[in-house]
């Protein structure tokens, strides 16, 4: 039989050497460097060769994004498509794990799903000024898919959680999130480097809830609603009511302390409570020791 000749590019095997590296792991310049040098006889992988095979990558609409000063394969068009039903099937796999299976089996477990992440349709974007649409767009279809995200901050530290919403105070961008520590976070977006949309699924158990507080006086008449307020009661020649929806607490409960006595919370009671309380601290400082 006769046998086919077959004649290789060199920069073209150059190149797929560089992304089967890339798909193992994400790695800093230098990392690559070692690493795809270490299979050669003689260096030829240097900074600039290995920027332009992954230019070329890019140029193939393979994403990799630089976070971290380590280089990602964010997504590609022929990557792996999981369905709906794939990731619910591999979270109700991941709940059996959890509770029936060993540490062992939960790391291996957890190593399979970040190989499967770099071949599947996820997405990672950096964060950054000029880039805030896309973050948000990134943000906003991992609540609609109810899936969970991955947040890189600069301090190179990474926290996990379910998405609730972005949000604009006093000229900042924050990202609200539930934490998987169940805490409530707003974190300001100038603090991360990246974000990435996991193919673990969350089972929505977050209501938000609604405060509603009464303006009074000068304040009343001059207060203009936020996009996620509504207001029950019109100016009556002394006050006015308000409701609120969804807003962080630390930061709600902050602003309307600033209004001093002309604003009172109605409800909730906790939150009531928790106003009082702050006022009662910060009264105390003021008092002898």
């Amino acid at each position: 039989m006769a046998r086919i000749s077959i004649k290789r590019n060199q920069s073209s095997m150059q190149v797929l050497k560089t992304l089967k590296v890339l798909l193992q792991g994400n790695y800093t310049m230098q990392e690559l460097i070692e690493i795809l040098n270490s299979g050669e006889v003689v260096p030829i992988f240097n900074n600039s060769v290995i920027s332009k095979y992954i230019n070329t990558c890019r140029y193939c609409q393979i994403d990799i994004p630089k976070i971290h000063n380590r280089y990602f394969v964010a997504s590609m068009p022929f990557g792996l498509e999981l369905t709906g039903s794939d990731i619910n099937l591999l979270e109700i796999l991941q709940n059996v794990i959890r509770q029936e299976m060993t540490s062992k089996c939960n790391k291996l477990f957890d190593c399979f799903i970040e190989k499967l992440n770099r071949f599947s349709n996820k997405k990672i974007a950096r964060v950054e000024k000029e880039t805030y649409q896309v973050s948000a767009e990134l943000f906003d279809l991992a609540v609609n898919e109810k899936r969970k995200i991955r947040l890189m901050f600069k301090n190179r530290n990474i926290v996990d959680g379910i998405p609730l919403e972005m949000v604009e105070n006093k000229g900042k961008t924050y990202f609200h999130i539930i934490t998987d520590r169940n805490k409530d976070k707003m974190i300001d977006a100038s603090r991360v480097s990246g974000i990435e949309v996991l193919s673990e699924k969350y089972i929505q158990n977050y209501n938000g809830q609604v405060v509603v507080f009464e303006l009074k006086g000068a304040l009343a008449q001059k207060y203009n609603l936020r996009e996620n307020e509504r207001l029950l009661k019109k100016f009556d020649g002394k006050s006015i009511t308000v409701s609120n929806h969804g807003e962080n607490k630390d930061i709600l409960l902050a602003r309307l302390m600033r209004y001093d006595d002309k604003c009172e919370i109605l409800n909730p009671k906790s939150y009531r409570d928790d106003m009082v309380r702050i006022i009662e601290e910060s009264l105390s400082n003021y008092g002898e020791n």
